[in-house]
């Protein structure tokens, strides 16, 4: 029996009872623009050395979005860090939120890196919410460089969990009238 390779990460299986959710009512439709849940975050927000993500929604519980990789975002000379990728990639997925209206947390990703993201490369996201199980919620994604269709970057699947608004004024900073759940 072949194991997985240890330098790439082993994808989050999707258990058999997890299944895929309908949309909520008032979830954006094809083509239509996700709202941002808070202009402050480093990833969809607009500060200055943050990602500007912003989200479209596609078909069957999918978004997509691209990231223009900046100098801001090295870790290597000219290479975007992997950290900044992996982040891009969370935020993918708490996008995904608009689809089921509820808010939604890391419990786990993973992340394979298939090729070398240059700065001033452009990193198209895709990801799409695969199954749902109680608060547990599975998705994976992928990041192409320069088109829809190019090369694969990089490939992810994480684990989100269902938290109750309180959750950000309890463990964070934020006040209740901070607090989106999209739609």
């Amino acid at each position: 029996m072949s194991r997985p390779s240890p330098l790439s990460a082993r994808p989050l299986e999707v258990p058999a009872a997890a299944a895929r959710p309908a949309p909520v009512r008032g979830a954006p439709a094809p083509g239509a623009p996700v709202p941002r849940h808070y202009d402050r975050c480093f990833a969809c927000g607009d500060g200055p050395d943050g990602l500007h993500l912003r989200f479209t929604a596609g078909e069957d519980l999918s978004v997509t979005a691209e990231l223009q990789v900046r100098e801001a975002h090295q870790g290597a000379p000219g290479l975007i860090h992997g950290g900044v990728l992996a982040a891009a990639f969370d935020e993918t997925f708490g996008a995904l939120n608009a689809f089921v209206g509820e808010a939604s947390v890391t419990g786990q990703l993973n992340t394979s890196y298939r090729k070398p993201v240059p700065v001033g490369s452009t990193v198209h996201l895709w990801a799409r919410l695969e199954g749902r199980e109680g608060r547990k919620l599975w998705m994976r994604a992928s990041g192409r460089l320069d088109a829809p269709d190019g090369p694969l970057a990089a490939e992810a699947s994480a684990l989100f969990l269902i938290v109750p608004p309180s959750h950000f004024v309890d463990h964070g900073s934020a006040l209740p009238d901070q607090i989106a759940v999209n739609p």
